[in-house]
């Protein structure tokens, strides 16, 4: 079983194009210019040029962490290896969220759309500004986008560990997607019990506004009605009812208190 806590999600940035190299069946030629990682045992964001790799493949050994990434088994992984000497980075433990995308749809799908689906946010820049950056010695701009990039995907992978599934646009609806990931209880099941024991909670919810920017707001409330995938609930913060979407809940936490029958509230 993996210790939660040590867990790397990491992302790289190239040196060149794959129409540079002959092909994606010659990534390993691509070249790093960064990588990035979220540590879960430090909860902190690091970046490493191509010079400072000898140092991550020193960490990696000696922790041995589960890798979390997007299309990170056929691409970050065979591509970062020629700069490792003593590690075999496919021989440490991987969860690929594209995988496990791919297993349920049957298609890719791009990092930058199950992320505004999923968290209401997407990508800053695309690779291909990583680099020009690179190119142009803007080192500050690549490492920016590179940790960006780490953070979404962060993101998406805590989402889904708390719902046990993330979505996908199609259709102009969100579609939902199951991962294996997932921890028990989820967030729905958690708000399902806290309906039936009329549980307070404190909850972080995306707010989203006419033009689609969100932003996480927190909540407490008390659940007065729940079908599955919406609920309606007392607000504290706004001292009236208010609807809510399952979907668009990122965490909740039981603040240990419990409310008269809904009927005698109103």
């Amino acid at each position: 079983m993996i210790n939660p806590q040590n867990i790397i999600v990491f992302d790289i940035e190239t040196q060149k194009t794959f129409d540079e190299v002959g092909g994606v069946q010659n990534r390993e030629k691509l070249g790093v210019s960064y990588v990035g990682v979220y540590s879960y045992s430090q909860q902190k964001l690091f970046g490493f040029f191509e010079d400072d790799l000898p140092i991550l493949e020193k960490i990696l050994i000696k922790e041995q962490p589960l890798l979390i990434g997007f299309n990170s088994i056929h691409f970050d992984v065979p591509v970062l290896q020629p700069y490792f000497q003593q590690l075999k980075l496919a021989s440490l433990p991987q969860l690929d969220i594209l995988k496990e995308i791919e297993k349920v749809l049957g298609h890719r799908v791009k990092l930058d759309n199950v992320a505004q689906a999923t968290i209401h946010t997407g990508k800053s820049a695309s690779g291909l500004d990583a680099i020009r950056w690179y190119r142009e010695g803007n080192m500050d701009a690549l490492a920016k986008y590179c940790l960006d990039d780490v953070a979404v995907t962060r993101d998406v992978y805590e989402y889904g560990l708390r719902h046990g599934r993330i979505y996908y646009p199609a259709g102009g609806e969100r579609r939902p997607i199951e991962i294996p990931w997932g921890r028990t209880p989820s967030i729905r099941e958690q708000l399902a019990e806290a309906f039936k024991k009329h549980q307070q909670l404190d909850i972080e919810y995306f707010e989203v506004d006419e033009a689609g920017k969100a932003k996480i707001t927190k909540r407490k409330i008390e659940i007065l009605s729940f079908d599955g995938e919406r609920f309606e609930a007392y607000c504290h913060l706004l001292n009236n009812k208010s609807k809510f979407t399952l979907a668009n809940v990122w965490n909740i936490a039981d603040t240990g208190a419990v409310f008269a029958h809904q009927g005698s509230l109103f």
